[in-house]
């Protein structure tokens, strides 16, 4: 096939050979060298100072002894170059060692659990490491401007949905459901204003805050007794909170928020690193924020025709 022969190419100039090919999903492949060795090729739609960023930030948390995360060895085959490209202006792709294991299950308590740990322990670690420099994503202290942007965003699509309409499917999913959105949104938003949020910016500024910033069974392995943490592409500077509402989230979002499984995170969390009530207050900010619908509407306009099918059938799941 041609994208396998374009995936050997990629990967010799990496510096090894691929015996088999799979693709895991779009612009992402499994490869297996004739040695046996197991790598995750990916594309990476991120500026190369940002992807520098993150390679310099990853490489001081493995020498201060967080090494569970799938993320390039500098010494190792396949790990001296950061990134390689097709032609001198095209997409970086990334060269991964691929961790094999298992997602963990939000209908275990004991994976649950895990997942909450690996968190507090990758967030401790964050702490002990200088993270300032070129590439880095700093969210601390944007998420009250950013919760008012969405709300404004999502009053005037509903206000057109109710009018003009957007001559699209999207017209009577905001008829319907927009009133209940807006009383979420205004809710967060006076949630945040009323919270330790000012306190809990300044904390993070003082003592560093490194956060995953996407969280969860997807994005977590659990193999041989330990796990492992993968896709830093959100790696960025933020509060502690956030990256625990995204495990919270990620996790039991398709599964009704059942309350056993958001105690079972805050447990493993806890049993390394204990939250504080700005903590437990900024969790709930994001939990009663319709985060999901008002991603979706920030970028639904520019989406071309077949994208913007694709997320009214992700809205459609979001609202039922």
């Amino acid at each position: 096939m041609k994208s396998n022969l374009k995936v050997k190419q990629l990967a010799r100039k990496f510096g090894i050979e691929a015996k088999e090919i799979k693709k895991v999903y779009y612009s992402v492949y499994r490869i297996v060298t004739p040695d046996g060795k197991t790598y995750c090729l990916k594309r990476m739609r991120y500026a190369p100072s940002q992807l520098k960023w993150i390679d310099r930030t990853l490489a001081k948390l493995r020498q201060h002894g967080f090494s569970r995360i799938a993320w390039r060895d500098r010494n190792r085959s396949g790990g001296k170059p950061l990134y390689i490209r097709r032609s001198p202006n095209g997409v970086p792709f990334l060269l991964m060692p691929w961790i094999k294991g298992v997602w963990p299950s939000p209908k275990s308590i004991g994976d649950m659990k895990e997942s909450g740990k690996i968190l507090a322990e990758f967030h401790l670690a964050g702490k002990e490491i200088a993270i300032t420099g070129s590439g880095s994503r700093n969210m601390i202290g944007k998420w009250p401007a950013l919760f008012r942007q969405r709300h404004n965003v999502l009053l005037r699509k509903v206000r057109i949905a109710k009018t003009n309409g957007h001559g699209t499917a999207l017209d009577p999913l905001l008829r319907k459901h927009g009133a209940a959105l807006i009383k979420r949104s205004r809710d967060a938003i006076r949630l945040m204003k009323n919270s330790g949020y000012r306190r809990a910016c300044r904390n993070a500024r003082e003592q560093g805050s490194l956060c995953h910033g996407d969280g969860g069974p997807t994005n977590i392995i659990l193999t041989g007794g330990e796990s492992y943490l993968i896709d830093f592409e959100t790696l960025r500077h933020d509060l502690r909170a956030y990256d625990l509402f995204r495990v919270v989230y990620n996790s039991a979002k398709d599964h009704g928020f059942r309350y056993p499984i958001v105690k079972a995170i805050l447990d493993g969390y806890q049993s390394v690193s204990k939250l504080n009530r700005d903590d437990i207050d900024l969790l709930k900010v994001w939990l009663a924020h319709p985060h999901r619908v008002s991603r979706i509407l920030g970028k639904y306009d520019k989406l071309p025709y077949a994208k913007k099918l694709k997320k009214l059938r992700e809205l459609r799941l979001v609202l039922s």
